[in-house]
């Protein structure tokens, strides 16, 4: 096959418009204020306990026994949560 004949049908074949969307609207609502500060607290907490990202990540997405609850979801959720989690780190350092 031809390159330009397969050019020149791309310049006759009529164009989609452009779309600024690069990805759809999350269905979700956007964390609030107090939300986004306990996440900030409690990512920082996890990070300084285990000094690397992989294990505090892990921590934290993974559900904890203990807690019956994934830690970054309780910490989010209210200020007693965020207490059990970070308890919870300053457990495991006296631990440690």
């Amino acid at each position: 096959m031809d390159p330009t004949s397969d050019a020149e049908r791309r310049e006759g074949a009529p164009k989609r418009p452009r779309s600024m969307q690069f990805r759809k609207r999350s269905k979700t609502p956007p964390p609030t204020p107090d939300q986004a500060r306990r996440q900030s607290h409690i990512v920082q907490s996890a990070w300084r306990h285990f000094g690397a990202p992989a294990p505090a990540i892990a921590f934290l997405n993974t559900p904890h026994a203990g807690l019956q609850a994934q830690p970054l979801h309780l910490a989010i959720e209210s200020d007693e949560g965020l207490k059990r989690v970070e308890g919870l780190l300053e457990e495991m350092t006296l631990r440690a």
